[in-house]
């Protein structure tokens, strides 16, 4: 049973992105019932390679319309969207050494990124390009 549920106050009001947000949430309802069947390390490594081609396609479409909209912001995304990518390759880096718990660490990190960028960051981009007719 999915434990992180795709509601309206997530909606960026951008359908791909909305899209892709919602692929988000399926990574991390595969962790999370993994590990409540107890095979969150058996999962972990296909997880986090699923995140790494998750960011390189989704923060390249998302970095591009921001750019081809003068979106004033963009840095920062783009600085948060680094971070992000970064932290997964830490991660799986940490995971492949045998570092137990990083099935958590994972779990926690995505539900905060929900939290604070897609709510937060996100949310300003999507008011920003709905004025110019994105959709």
């Amino acid at each position: 049973m999915p434990q992180f549920n795709w509601e309206p106050r997530y909606s960026v009001k951008v359908k791909r992105f909305d899209d892709d947000h919602q692929e988000l949430f399926r990574i991390l309802n595969t962790l999370h019932d993994a590990m409540m069947a107890r095979r969150g390390q058996e999962v972990l490594q296909k997880v986090l390679d699923e995140l790494l081609l998750y960011t390189e396609g989704h923060f390249a479409r998302e970095e591009e319309v921001m750019r081809q909209n003068a979106y004033p912001k963009l840095q920062t995304q783009i600085e948060q969207h680094r971070r992000f990518t970064q932290k997964v390759k830490d991660v799986s880096a940490k995971y492949k050494t045998g570092s137990l718990g990083v099935t958590i660490e994972v779990l926690d990190f995505l539900t905060d990124w929900l939290k604070q960028h897609i709510i937060g960051m996100d949310q300003q981009y999507g008011h920003f390009l709905n004025a110019r007719g994105v959709a």
